[in-house]
């Protein structure tokens, strides 16, 4: 090599250049060349790289030295230093040792590898996971999925070893499944607080049956109730959770849930709360022990049933012994009551291209009942509802004015109403109803900006009584609708997106391009600064890195429509039993529902459903409709089904704003011109980005009365704040009512939320709940503090939720004001 190197400095400087180029090219491919081949291999086995190696007893002895790494089959590990006895197959490797496996990482200082059966005997070892921590005196790998630990620490925090943990002095660890430890210590912030003789945990997202976290709260002079939940995985399909509780002075009880899929869309779930009361007797109102046990129970079943695309059903089942259990247990049965009655609630629907059938049926118990553990016999059942409606079949087509569209359909039912036992001497409870509403739709022109069409609809209703002294009965009218209307847009802006050159961009722009798109809440907390230098380094953002910024435009559509409806009752008859006839005209109580009412005093009636409607007698009304749509560019791939070409824009309906007045034809000779009137609609609403905002106002001239109704929310960075409002100045309806509340987190390690329900009329808190949530950094549990009070009594409860690797804690944490907390 010397002579080499002489004669090439002899040859010229020049020449020597490239000579030593290529000698030092060569030396590095030969280094490169022995570093990607093992120092010892076997077979395919084994294979072991190292910086030097040394073998001793002809070979059956191996050592390496310096950044060896050992493959073996599935497993690949790390360390400094490495010895191989072939007699044994086993391997010692000592020095920062990690051990790669296909399902985790294992670090050590020292492993017992044996090659043969890939067990591993680990000192001062550590598992690291997205799931959970564990630290070992000792590891024992038993099988690929299975290991043992000595003198251990688990916990499921992935950043927060020191807040809680368990120790335990043998722990057994099934990846994937669960880990189980014996005679443990629980553990927060290092300090010991509860011993546990045997504890099982699940370290995985697929569910497995074991305790869930326990339930204390607290009511207002009956002391603590406490709640131990034992969730029950039957397969993958079903599952059940059964809640033993402790209620206090109240006695002792518990919950039942049942979960099942049968596929994707079809599913069933039962819940039921059961109470052997000690303090509650029917018709008495205990404070205290009534001396007796009073058996209770509320129960709720719910299945869906997606038989094909065509057929599909519903089942809703609420039962209860008393009427008072939902006075007692709100917290329960809040949730699952969704009108004024109890019972039997099911529909069963059949879809064709041209036709559709349904056939629903009620069985229900009246909560408006004096009695609370005697079933109202008399209230009116729905025994069954069959329907059926047609799509509108078009009957002409063309581009001749006043005959462009001519299209006709119906719609119908059959109801059949009775009661357990016939208890009505007023009205007529017992009958079966067939309503049947034939149309007609006549598009007649379509001029630019103007559109005329009507549509005619006869409505009849015809009745058979169960009593068979009773005359039939019946009526029918005829309603004809026509509109005339012009409508014109107005688009501001360009919808694109668009690459600008970072060189174009300026620096007050990039900053605010960036907190725009940031998302979330950023933590407000000082941090020690961790590096000695004189001043702050700039943030990175990845999106700087490009040559360019990618900015996207919207545009928005303001639509108006003006609208003259002209509402007229061609005819209208009624026919046969006169009682019947006589008291659906004079009563409300005397409807089954709002289809028995006369369609000229159909809006004469109380429900705000109703009321607010157009007089369809003889009405003309006068609308302006506006509505404002945003139009955004879609991220897109345009080698995906030439989406580039035909799905690249969103279009968003951001806001709304309607008036509706209608003027009364027939009331020609009234003195007072406020009875000619109608009344007086308007709608609006807003939805934006931390705005949602809808109102709605119903006045009424003649009347000078008020249906209002209006709903509020804003968001702020920290702070979400909701109302809604609702106001009805009808005597029959008197309504006046204010819920309000809100949410805010000061912190990221602190979150408050409160909400009320206040009857303005009555001067009356209904309901007040305040919640707290303290939310450590170490994102390892969450404690939620509850109190609510309402009319019945005062609660208190607490929560510890705990991280457990699945995404619901990820988003209590995370997306605050998204999670309902009350």
């Amino acid at each position: 090599m010397l002579k080499i190197l002489n004669h090439t400095f002899k040859d010229g400087t020049k020449r020597g250049c490239w000579s030593l180029a290529l000698i030092i090219l060569w030396a590095i491919c030969s280094l490169s060349f022995a570093a990607d081949n093992p120092q010892f291999q076997l077979g395919d086995k084994l294979s072991i790289f190292s910086d030097k190696a040394y073998r001793k007893n002809q070979g059956r002895y191996f050592e390496a030295v310096g950044n060896v790494v050992i493959i073996s089959q599935k497993d690949t590990v790390y360390g400094e230093l490495a010895s191989l006895n072939q007699e044994d197959m086993m391997v010692k490797i000592e020095g920062n040792v990690r051990v790669i496996t296909q399902m985790m990482t294992l670090y050590g200082s020292r492993v017992d590898y044996n090659i043969t059966t890939g067990a591993a005997h680990i000192k001062n070892a550590r598992i690291l996971t997205s799931d959970f921590n564990l630290v070992a005196n000792e590891l024992i790998r038993v099988s690929e999925d299975e290991y043992v630990a000595k003198e251990a620490e688990f916990t499921t925090c992935k950043d927060c070893a020191e807040s809680w943990s368990i120790y335990g002095k043998n722990i057994r660890l099934k990846v994937g499944k669960y880990v189980q430890i014996n005679h443990g210590l629980y553990k927060i912030k290092g300090v010991n607080v509860l011993y546990i003789p045997y504890i099982v945990l699940p370290i995985l997202t697929k569910r497995k049956t074991g305790l869930l976290v326990p339930r204390v709260s607290s009511r207002t002079g009956e002391g603590l109730s406490f709640e131990q939940p034992v969730f029950w995985a039957i397969d993958d399909h079903k599952d059940a959770t059964i809640s033993p509780t402790f209620w206090a002075k109240r006695g002792y009880g518990g919950d039942l849930q049942y979960r099942q899929r049968f596929s994707e869309m079809s599913w069933a779930e039962f819940n039921t709360r059961l109470v052997n009361d000690t303090i509650y007797q029917p018709g008495e109102s205990n404070k205290g022990e009534s001396g007796e046990t009073f058996f209770r129970y509320f129960g709720e079943f719910e299945s869906h049933q997606f038989w094909s695309p065509d057929l599909n059903s519903h089942v809703r089942y609420t039962g209860l012994r008393d009427l008072d259990m939902v006075r007692d247990n709100p917290q329960f049965t809040d949730l699952r009551t969704i009108s004024s009655d109890f019972g039997l609630n099911g529909f069963l629907n059949w879809r064709q291209e041209m036709f559709s059938l349904g056939a629903e049926a009620d069985y229900l118990r009246n909560e408006l009942f004096d009695d609370p553990v005697v079933f109202d016999r008399s209230y009116v059942q729905t025994m069954p509802r069959l329907s059926f409606n047609t799509t509108p079949y078009s009957v002409l087509q063309s581009r001749t004015p006043l005959f462009q569209h001519i299209a006709v359909g119906a719609d119908g039912s059959f109801s059949r109403f009775r009661q357990v036992h016939e208890n009505e001497a007023d009205f007529l409870r017992n009958a079966d109803r067939l309503s049947v509403q034939p149309y007609v739709m006549w598009h007649l022109l379509n001029w630019g900006p103007v559109s005329l069409k009507t549509r005619y609809t006869f409505d009849q209703q015809a009745y058979r009584f169960d009593d068979p002294t009773q005359d039939h009965a019946g009526k029918n009218a005829g309603l004809m609708k026509t509109e005339i209307g012009f409508s014109m847009d107005r688009i501001f802006g360009l919808a694109y997106e668009e690459k600008v050159p970072l060189k174009y961009v300026s620096e007050e722009q990039l900053k605010k391009l960036r907190e725009r798109r940031e998302q979330g809440l950023s933590p407000i907390q000082k941090t020690e600064k961790k590096n000695r230098l004189v001043g702050d380094l700039p943030e990175f953002e990845p999106a700087y890195t490009k040559d360019y910024l990618v900015q996207s435009r919207s545009s928005y559509r303001h639509s108006q429509e003006f609208k003259f409806v002209h509402h007229f009752i061609t005819s209208q008859n009624e026919y046969g039993n006169k009682k019947f006839i006589s008291d659906i005209k004079t009563n409300q109580s005397a409807f089954f529902d709002y289809e028995d009412s006369l369609r000229s005093q159909e809006y004469l009636f109380g429900a705000s459903a109703t009321r607010t409607l157009v007089p369809p007698e003889n009405t003309l009304e006068f609308q302006w409709n506006n509505s404002l749509t945003r139009k955004s560019p879609k991220n897109f791939n345009y080698l995906d089904d030439d989406k580039y070409l035909r799905d690249n824009f969103s279009y968003t309906k951001i806001g709304h704003f309607n008036v509706s007045q209608g003027y009364l034809l027939n009331e020609q000779d009234a003195e007072d011109f406020r009875q000619k009137l109608t009344r007086l609609a308007i709608l609006t609403g807003y939805t934006g980005a931390r705005w949602n905002v809808n109102l709605s106002e119903y006045y009424f001239h003649y009347e000078n009365q008020n249906i209002f109704n209006l709903n509020l929310t804003r968001r702020f960075e920290y702070l979400n704040i909701f109302a809604n409002y609702n106001y009805n100045s009808f005597a029959s309806t008197n309504l006046n009512t204010l819920n309000f509340g809100g949410q805010i987190r000061p912190t990221d390690t602190l979150g408050l939320a409160m909400v009320k329900d206040i009857d303005l009329e009555a001067k009356k808190d209904i309901r007040t709940v305040y919640s707290l949530d303290i939310m450590p950094h170490n994102n390892c549990w969450i404690l939620n503090l509850n109190y609510r009070e309402s009319l019945v009594d005062n609660r208190y409860s607490f929560n510890i939720i705990f991280n457990f690797g699945d995404d619901n804690f990820d988003r209590y944490r995370n997306d605050y004001f998204g999670v309902k907390r009350l």
